[in-house]
């Protein structure tokens, strides 16, 4: 029993210097676009922020006025759990939501979210389509139709804490340097 309490000791401070190390950024491209790192996958499971204490496919973004770090739902699963149950979200931390079908129509509902959030709307070529500021937290135990959605057009949403979308300088109509990500 004390040599697999040993192993598994080591293999998860193997995997926290892994993350520490793996993580890179890209330089700012010029304006209007902004340049983006390639996802870094860390791990399957994606729904902890700050994202030190999570698995998961980590990009990082450049902003206008800041640098983004997003941890990626790139399948149903991931894109329903989203920022459910998370109490604080860090500042330049957040979610990007991929799509695999495309440019199209999404809605974005805050079951179970806990803070207020920025929502933004990007299609795949990384243009900003729609921005939804300020949304409103749900409690736990909200019924349906009472909770919050917002709807955009796009391939990509992030979403990030309320605030922070200003603060990071993102606007409609900017288009950010995203790579393409596989969605499922």
């Amino acid at each position: 029993m004390t040599g697999a309490l040993l192993v598994l000791a080591l293999a998860v401070a193997a995997c926290a210097h892994d993350a520490r190390n793996v993580e890179t950024t890209a330089s700012p491209a010029p304006a209007p676009s902004v340049s983006a790192a390639p996802a870094v996958q860390l791990g399957s499971w994606c729904h902890v922020v700050p994202l030190e204490r999570s698995f998961c496919s980590v990009l990082i973004l450049q902003a206008p006025k800041s640098t983004l770090r997003l941890a990626v739902q790139d399948t149903q699963a991931r894109r329903e759990r989203g920022l459910m149950g998370v109490r604080a979200i860090p500042a330049g931390e957040g979610m990007l939501f991929a799509f695999a079908d495309g440019d199209l129509q999404h809605q974005i509902w805050m079951n179970d979210t806990l803070v207020p959030l920025d929502i933004i709307f990007m299609r795949s070529d990384g243009m900003v389509m729609a921005m939804a500021e300020n949304v409103p937290a749900t409690k736990p135990g909200t019924p349906d139709d009472r909770i919050a959605r917002r709807n955009g057009e796009g391939r990509y949403v992030i979403e990030l804490a309320s605030g922070e979308a200003e603060r990071a300088g993102l606007d409609v109509g900017i288009r950010l340097a995203i790579p393409q990500i596989a969605a499922r």
